[in-house]
């Protein structure tokens, strides 16, 4: 497409003409696998409490009662559920980033709307499975050019949270039938919504983060559906002056960027699922390291000194104030200590700094590297251990996309200590099945708090 195109106007006409039957195969059944993790993921985080915190909240507002809180038994309004679900999505750092530019969480978003709506609507899991790959389309490209402009220690906003409104205003605009000059309408008031300052390095739980992301599908559909009633905003959000990419990044000629390879690249199938619940920075240093200990038969007592090396701006959005699941110096010890990163320990109420914990604390040392500059590297990692028997081992590592058994046992993992063994392998068929199911509802039925 010409870089002198109408971006807003061309990017929703394609979204229009992208139908069901027009996605590859392949992009279908990757949508159905971002969406088996996103759910296992919905699932493990639907109690934690900053979750319980929205979740009261949308109950108390009352209303409309038709549409699944995951994991609750209050149901809401469709906004309200998009909201809820949206922010256990994003709860617990177990959810998928994109690999392109190795972080932001987009996957949560789109998911969970369509998911939402579709129950609300009625959808066939096929058009669960569109909507989703286009709003994720918005918010893959998005995501990309963000982390590409700001990164960890520049930026001063959180994109996920900003991208994710208008992601899942395409989602839901396209569930609810919007015409192009409609979804241009709903991103442009999703974009007016999208805030998210970048402070939660201080926050030492989630609360953060999964407000952000709830508030960001909250703004998607809320957009969504007034278009659908005719309100109108100026068409042209990601274009030009004053738009979206002058706003955030001060590049207002970015735009025509989105258009490039658009229906040849489909920017889902650069899903990155994370291996471990724990934030993105951590995933290729744990790989190395638990893979060091199982080559070497290597137990806890045998580490005299760890150094790890990796991005300094991803060491930034890592610090010792974090939460257990994205902390560094916590995540690295832990996994260390205990030979693998368990979701539930994490987050438990005993906390995970045990005495052992605290002891491997002391023998890891974090290296930033300045000249790991391009993005890629927030997948790359350098770990040395130094044995008690003064033995020097080390790996250059680099993250290992995930298999389909092992995308198996995480979902298992996640969701039985929750749902239990029978309602998990029923929710699985479930999900199995989605391309085909006349309707989400049965899903949607399934991934409620039991009686």
């Amino acid at each position: 497409m010409s870089s002198t195109a109408n971006v807003t106007e061309s990017l929703t006409q394609w979204f229009c003409a992208e139908t069901s039957d027009r996605l590859p195969q392949a992009v279908t059944e990757k949508a159905a696998d971002v969406i088996f993790d996103c759910v296992g993921c919905t699932v493990a985080c639907s109690m934690l409490p900053e979750v319980r915190a929205i979740v009261e909240f949308v109950t108390e507002l009352g209303g409309a009662h038709g549409c699944t809180i995951v994991g609750h038994h209050a149901a809401t309004s469709v906004v309200n559920a998009a909201m809820a679900n949206g922010g256990m999505a994003r709860g617990g750092e177990a959810d998928a980033v994109h690999l392109t530019s190795s972080g932001g969480h987009v996957a949560s978003g789109p998911v969970t709307t369509a998911l939402s709506v579709g129950e609300w609507i009625d959808a066939s899991g096929r058009d669960v499975i569109r909507a989703t790959v286009l709003g994720y389309e918005l918010g893959g490209r998005l995501m990309t050019m963000f982390y590409r402009e700001r990164d960890y220690i520049s930026r001063r906003f959180y994109p996920t949270s900003v991208i994710g409104s208008l992601s899942s205003a395409v989602t839901a605009g396209v569930l609810l039938g919007l015409d192009a000059r409609a979804l241009q309408v709903a991103l442009g008031m999703a974009a007016y919504q999208a805030a998210g300052p970048d402070n939660m390095t201080k926050d030492s739980g989630h609360m953060g983060m999964t407000f952000q992301c709830a508030a960001a599908n909250r703004n998607g559909v809320t957009a969504a559906m007034l278009a659908r009633r005719g309100c109108h905003v100026p068409l042209d959000i990601l274009d030009g002056s004053l738009g979206f990419f002058d706003t955030y990044l001060g590049k207002p000629e970015l735009g025509p960027e989105l258009l490039i390879d658009l229906g040849r690249y489909y920017s889902i199938t650069d899903v990155m699922y994370k291996r471990y619940p724990v934030g993105t920075p951590n995933q290729a240093y744990v790989q190395g390291m638990l893979g060091m200990m199982a080559a070497h038969r290597l137990r806890p007592d045998d580490i005299a000194a760890m150094e790890i090396q990796m991005p300094k701006r991803s060491l930034h959005t890592a610090p010792s104030t974090r939460h257990a699941s994205i902390a560094a110096n916590v995540v690295s010890a832990v996994a260390a200590v205990e030979g693998k990163l368990d979701f539930y320990r994490l987050h438990g109420p005993e906390g995970v700094i045990t005495p052992a914990v605290a002891t491997m604390q002391q023998k890891i040392r974090f290296t930033p590297r300045d000249d790991w500059t391009g993005t890629e590297h927030n997948r790359h990692a350098i770990v040395k251990i130094t044995t008690t028997a003064g033995k020097e081992l080390q790996e250059d590592v680099w993250f290992r996309p995930m298999t389909r058994s092992e995308l198996e046992e995480k979902f298992n993992d996640l969701v039985e200590p929750r749902l239990g063994t029978q309602r998990t392998a029923h929710l699985k068929a479930l999900l199995g099945s989605i391309e085909s199911a006349p309707s989400i509802r049965p899903l949607m039925a399934a991934l409620r708090a039991s009686s």
